[in-house]
């Protein structure tokens, strides 16, 4: 088991954000290495950014650890490579960041098949 978990499979963040669409290119490049620092922390297991198609500007970010909910609040997002996006983004925003947090279920409940653009 990862650290202090209250599910054996892990810890899912979803986080959602809303910015204005007319700051998205500087939105992602601010974004890019928090999301790079954030991939090769040993503890992150999956890491992927979506755009919501029918609310321009809103962004979800999934990453799933191998790591509790107390420990990704307390040590994870504390770490200082967030602090030139929060920064950089947080004017940006239009609506109240969201965290959730879920425990992972087993094995069989997963699949991850890549194929197609991967750019």
């Amino acid at each position: 088991m990862g650290i202090g978990m209250s599910s054996q499979y892990g810890t899912s963040l979803h986080v959602t954000i809303t910015i204005d669409p007319r700051n998205e290119e500087a939105f992602l490049r601010a974004l890019k290495p928090a999301f790079d620092a954030a991939c090769a922390e040993p503890e992150n297991t999956f890491s992927q950014v979506y755009r919501n198609s029918d609310k321009p500007g809103q962004f979800k970010f999934v990453e799933n650890w191998n790591a509790s909910k107390e420990w990704l609040i307390e040590v994870q997002l504390q770490k200082g490579y967030y602090k030139p996006y929060a920064d950089a983004t947080r004017p940006m925003w239009i609506e109240p960041l969201k965290l959730e947090f879920y425990d992972q279920l087993p094995p069989v409940f997963r699949h991850v098949h890549m194929q197609g653009p991967t750019g």
